[in-house]
């Protein structure tokens, strides 16, 4: 979708096209409150602290969860296809809006993606009249089917499947020395940490699991293990987005009780046609910390192996 003339505003740049409407495919809620559309449409009548030539689409979240691994792979990057296509339909690279500060793991998937430095603008802030954007470049984002009445978290397997064959395209195979069968430790993370892992890895680790921590891994690391990994055995959590890239084999996800038992990494179990299992586990305390019950990880076992 190309929206010309269109404003970027408030510090989540939401697009308001020329007619003062909300252009929705840069939101990722399915409603938003009346108030707050009129207050960004106002936001749009202001003189713009800024003007953006060319086409131009935007990779910050509106929730600004863009920090997020899953957030940015499933929500922020998908938004590239939109960008892409218009660059190759009329031979202008559209620049890319991201977050001031990308973290590591941003930079490299921009990186692997082939985007240049000079496409990327940093995100500022841009006072109460926004950017005035000559050409803004918007892609609905795959977990909002707002036309087909889909529920918030519906995945659509057309982006996910760009996505996973734009990154994988980047990455050289791995070496046959790499684990097969993974655990996804929590252990470098504040927050619903498994209290019982030495239990679970004493179970795991004669059956060949290797526990490893995405986090101490490059985005290349991770996108070469996890294609090639036939078992995954993990707590909920960020490093289940890497699921993008196993191509056979077993899940086990693990939820906390507290934390509510979600359907992300299930639909991308089915999108990549794997055999997914799941277990709700008791948690306690603010951090959620959960104990996996041994026969969880018995029959697990018993049923894939």
């Amino acid at each position: 979708m190309v929206k010309p003339g269109a404003r970027l505003v408030s510090s989540n740049l939401v697009g308001v096209d020329r007619r003062r409407r909300i252009v929705e495919e840069t939101l990722h809620l399915k409603e938003i409150d009346g108030r707050l559309r009129r207050k960004l449409r106002l936001r749009s009548l202001l003189l713009p602290q800024e003007r953006l030539p060319g086409a131009v689409c935007s990779l910050v979240d509106s929730r600004q969860w863009s920090g997020s691994y899953y957030h940015w792979f499933l929500d922020c990057l998908p938004r590239l296809i939109a960008a892409e296509h218009h660059s190759q339909r009329h031979g202008e690279p559209t620049r890319l809006i991201v977050p001031a500060n990308l973290n590591r793991w941003q930079a490299q998937s921009l990186n692997l993606l082939a985007i240049p430095t000079e496409r990327l603008i940093s995100h500022r802030s841009v006072g109460r009249g926004g950017l005035r954007v000559e050409r803004l470049i918007a892609f609905v984002a795959h977990r909002w089917q707002r036309l087909g009445g889909a529920p918030f978290d519906a995945a659509s397997p057309w982006a996910i499947r760009w996505l996973i064959d734009q990154l994988s395209a980047a990455v050289p195979p791995s070496g046959d020395s790499a684990p097969r069968r993974l655990y996804l430790s929590r252990r470098g993370v504040a927050t619903r940490q498994v209290a019982n892992e030495e239990a679970v890895m004493a179970l795991l680790k004669p059956h060949g699991f290797a526990a490893i921590r995405s986090e101490q891994l490059s985005l290349s690391e991770q996108i070469a293990l996890f294609r090639e990994a036939t078992h995954i055995v993990a707590p909920h959590g960020a490093s289940l987005t890497n699921l993008l890239h196993m191509r056979q084999g077993s899940v086990l996800e693990l939820f906390q009780e507290g934390h509510g038992v979600r359907p992300d990494f299930f639909q991308l179990a089915m999108i990549n046609q794997l055999d997914y299992h799941h277990a709700l586990c008791p948690s306690s305390g603010p951090e959620m910390h959960c104990v996996i019950p041994t026969q969880v990880i018995e029959d697990f076992l018993a049923l894939t192996l």
